[in-house]
């Protein structure tokens, strides 16, 4: 379903490929954002959106890691962060 939202162009962000304001599709006219709106002072962006189709790509990858790291429980967010850390590259 098609959100009628500004989008991002992503530039410079670190978390562009997370964002779903950077990967949505493109249907006619189209609002963007005229600055950048991440923060690289706080590191941070107010106007993030996670994209669930990514973050479900992510939580996938993280579960092969932690199958082939022995299932070991207590390390989800390494697991998770590697994942991540794998997409983005």
């Amino acid at each position: 379903m098609p959100y009628d939202i500004t989008m991002c162009m992503g530039g410079d962000c670190p978390i562009k490929k997370l964002c779903y304001r950077h990967n949505a599709e493109i249907e006619g006219r189209q609002d963007f954002f005229g600055n950048l709106p991440f923060n690289f002072v706080t590191n941070s962006c107010d106007s993030f959106w996670k994209d669930e189709v990514i973050d479900e790509k992510i939580r996938l990858k993280a579960y092969q890691i932690w199958e082939s790291n022995g299932r070991h429980f207590g390390d989800s967010l390494t697991y998770w962060q590697q994942a991540e850390k794998e997409f983005m590259d």
